[in-house]
């Protein structure tokens, strides 16, 4: 007997053990299957199944089928997920309402359809389905919820990251474009081995790369950093190296070079120079200690990184984070350069730390008039920028880069 289920629909499932078929029209796909517990999250990594690691408490991967053994599967399991996803290797870089995925399930003698409505949003990834536990009873729901973040962006959500050697599902394997599911610039394997201390950071910024759909994208990631005489303390008590991480972080996730070139600047520019997965234990301590205290202008730090930007010949767009504590005396040139700089492929992130007052002047470049294109963005970090949390900051620095990028391709900014 054959039933069909609508989107949000539902069924009980009496028997053991079923298995849902997916499949698409003239389309390859992937299909994996995610156990979630009561937070709608993993409890760990192996709680993905997918080709390179096909069984887990009672769920089986076979090819385009997942059997599940619902008696095996434990308590601490509430929900199984199954997914379909374009396969990176195939010609279809993405579902439409020609090849819209469809699963079917079979549980005892009994068999249930589910066809949900085309997808027509470029979407890459869907659940299909899922198995839940209802009063002590499994049931099955009609889901057919897209994403067009690939797998990356759904894994994402559910709180899993592939790895790209399938070892440990640590980092998404598939490749980056418009065919495949996009990826960091830098594995968390490699980031795992070269700088373990940042491991943290490289998640976090992951994660708020994939909730604003810009994973995959490449970029060169800037550190200006304000050595004027006030910044002192943000140096002595480590945030500011702290921020310096949480640079490398963000760029391990937009460039593969593992590098972020590091601008130190009071009324001049005091040192350019740069910060690696590698070196960068203590580096801005040891680096900082040999400048000396100065004012504070901007001009002459934002010229130094266009500088370097047109230097590099880099063909992606760069994202700046340019920290300082108060506002500069040379106002009128900071405004020139940056409506001259609207036509450039650079986004300026400025970084406020400490009082609000302090930083008006800052504040009002995310809004500056008369620019080719808005490439600005702004937030303040508070008297104690460190106390902010890491998901925290990697939000803030990316709620406007995502629109720019749009706004800088369509302007032909970007390429």
């Amino acid at each position: 007997m054959t039933n069909t289920l609508a989107k949000g629909g539902n069924a009980p499932l009496f028997a053991g053990s079923c298995k849902v078929t997916l499949t698409a029209r003239q389309t390859d796909i992937d299909v994996c299957a995610v156990l979630l517990s009561q937070d709608g999250k993993v409890r760990s990594d192996d709680d993905l199944v997918f080709y390179n690691h096909s069984a887990q408490d009672g769920v089986v991967l076979d090819g385009q089928s997942v059997s599940v053994d619902l008696s095996g599967v434990p308590g601490a399991v509430d929900r199984i997920v199954i997914v379909a996803s374009i396969d990176p290797q195939g010609s279809a870089a993405y579902f439409n309402a020609d090849n819209t995925p469809q699963a079917v399930i079979d549980s005892g003698s009994a068999r249930l359809t589910f066809m949900p409505p085309p997808f027509v949003h470029r979407e890459t990834a869907a659940v299909l389905v899922e198995f839940y536990r209802r009063a002590g009873c499994w049931k099955v729901r009609a889901v057919g919820q897209g994403w067009d973040t690939g797998l990356a962006g759904l894994a994402t959500d559910f709180g899993v990251v592939v790895d790209d050697d399938g070892s440990a599902p640590d980092a998404v394997t598939a490749s980056s474009g418009p065919a495949g599911a996009p990826v960091p610039a830098i594995s968390l394997d490699k980031v795992q081995r070269s700088a373990p201390g940042l491991v943290d950071l490289y998640k976090a910024a992951h994660v708020s790369l994939a909730k604003k759909r810009v994973i995959g994208q490449r970029a060169a990631v800037y550190l200006v950093l304000d050595h004027s005489g006030s910044m002192g303390g943000f140096y002595d008590d480590g945030t500011v190296q702290h921020l310096a991480e949480q640079a490398l972080g963000l760029s391990a996730n937009l460039d593969d070079d593992g590098t972020v070139p590091l601008v130190f600047f009071s009324h001049e520019v005091d040192l350019i120079t740069d910060i690696s997965l590698s070196n960068y234990q203590g580096r801005v301590e040891r680096l900082h200690r040999a400048l000396d205290w100065g004012g504070t202008c901007y001009a002459p730090a934002m010229q130094a990184v266009i500088d370097h930007f047109r230097a590099s010949r880099s063909s992606d767009p760069a994202f700046v984070i340019f920290q300082t504590d108060g506002d500069p005396f040379d106002r009128r040139e900071t405004r020139e350069l940056l409506r001259r700089a609207s036509s450039l492929p650079i986004f300026w992130q400025f970084v406020g730390f400490g009082l609000s007052r302090d930083l008006r002047f800052l504040r009002s470049l995310d809004t500056l008039g008369n620019r080719t294109i808005d490439n600005a963005g702004y937030f303040g970090a508070g008297q104690h920028p460190r106390g902010r949390s890491d998901a925290d900051l990697y939000d803030r620095l990316m709620k406007e880069f995502p629109d720019w990028l749009v706004t800088a391709r369509a302007a032909g900014v970007v390429r």
